[in-house]
Parts: C-alpha cells; structure tokens; sequence
C-alpha cells in the first residue's frame, strides 16, 4: 500500500514544462537504453503555475512503450499538453509517433516511421509526417554513446488559417549521452532538417537534458529545447524555446 501511495504521490508532484520540442520532435530523447527485456516503458504526468505578469497553467501527459523481438524493435511514444495564460482559452498541443527498427548488425540499423502532430500556439493545425533512413552507432562505450543518422520525410501539414502544404525533407542528427554515474545522465541531440530543393527554409533544433535516476523506477529530467524555423507563419517568431523539468515512471 505505502509503495502504491508513494507512486500516487510521485505522479501528481510532477512540474514544470510542456516536453513538446515546438514543431521538431525529439526522439532521440525518448529512446530506451535498455534493450534487453522484450517490453518496456515509461509515463509522465506534469503540471505547473507561473505567474510574473501574466498568469500561466500548464497540464501534459507523455508516455512510450518499447517491443524488442530479435532484430526487430517497434517503439511509440504519446505526449499531450494544454495551456492557459490568464482568461485565454486553453491551447493544445501534442503527438504520436510510432517508429519501427531493423538492426542489421551491430552498428547499423535502418528505421521507417509515421507521425502526427499539432501545436497550437505555433499555428500548426496538424501535420501528418513519414520517413525512413539509417541509423549508425560510431561510439558505444559504457559511459559514452553517440550516434548520428539521417532520413528522407514527406510531412503533409495544415496551418491555424487552413492554409494546406505537401513537401519532402531530410532531417539529419547527431545524438550524444554520457553517464557521470550509476545515477545521473546528460545528453544532447541536434537535428538539421532542410526543405529537398530549397535550404533556405528549414529547422535546426537543439536539445540537452540532465536525467536523474531516484531509484530503480522513478527519475527527475530537466530538458532545454531551442528551435529556429525559417518556415513558420506570419506572426510567428522563427525562434522558440522551452525549459521543462519533469518526473516519470518506468517498468
């Protein structure tokens, strides 16, 4: 009983952020590092106040679940968040991807996935995305990872003024992670994501986070999220930032 209170309690004290990386999804950040148990996953639940001249109220909900089956490995993830800055009314934003991977050996692997998104506050009604590319692994140490890969994407997407596009990208990254302890974690990710044919509409996005792990179930992450989108609707800032920190349950 007192370990079910404590999850309870564990999950309503989480704070502060949204998680949602503006209109560039950070999967890397969401990948388990544990791949050897058929099943595993993870959920977060976040809630924060702010108030300097505005009042502002944030809820999310986040989670992803991992199948490993030989050399195959589907992953999905669901983040959703609402906010509210004083009477106006509540803004959504949220996603669902799904990702499938092949690891040819050891360093290789190759990846297909499908996701939909939509963030209200940046005037993204929704955005369907597909892609496929490779994925290679150049340091896999016991404190250090890094890997970099690519991929070509087709993103069907639906502005807030109903304003409709159908366009190919690339989106190239290069992630790194290093352990400081059995308890504590940093990583890093950017993403490049270009428009096929014309550079000069594109987004780079950077990501870093510190991972602190309470005990074998529960962790505390703080997530910095900066994106520049040359691309984005009138009105629009091109430049956009998030600081979120978050508790979460793994199993």
């Amino acid at each position: 009983m007192f370990r079910i209170i404590r999850s309870l309690l564990h999950v309503l004290a989480c704070t502060v952020g949204t998680g949602l990386f503006g209109q560039v999804v950070n999967i890397e950040g969401r990948r388990f590092q544990n791949d050897s148990v058929p099943w595993a996953g993870f959920v977060d639940l976040r809630y924060s106040i702010s108030e300097n001249t505005q009042r502002s109220i944030n809820f999310g909900l986040g989670g992803a679940v991992q199948h490993i089956r030989g050399k195959h490995r589907w992953f999905f993830i669901n983040d959703l968040a609402i906010s509210r800055v004083e009477a106006n009314s509540f803004q959504n934003t949220g996603f669902q991807h799904v990702r499938y991977n092949y690891a040819r050996d050891k360093r290789w692997t190759g990846e297909a996935f499908a996701q939909s998104q939509y963030n209200k506050p940046l005037a993204l009604d929704h955005r369907l995305t597909l892609g496929a590319g490779p994925r290679v692994r150049i340091l896999n140490e016991e404190h250090a990872k890094l890997h970099m890969g690519t991929a070509l994407m087709y993103e069907h997407e639906r502005d807030s003024d109903r304003n409709k596009l159908d366009h190919g990208r690339s989106s190239s990254y290069l992630s790194a992670t290093v352990r400081m302890s059995e308890l504590a974690d940093i990583a890093a990710v950017v993403y490049y994501q270009p428009r096929l044919f014309d550079a000069s509409d594109h987004r780079v996005a950077l990501e870093a986070s510190l991972l602190l792990k309470l005990n074998a179930r529960f962790t505390f992450e703080s997530r910095l999220n900066l994106l520049q989108d040359t691309g984005q609707p009138l009105g629009v800032p091109q430049l956009s930032y998030t600081w979120g920190n978050r508790f979460g349950f793994r199993f």
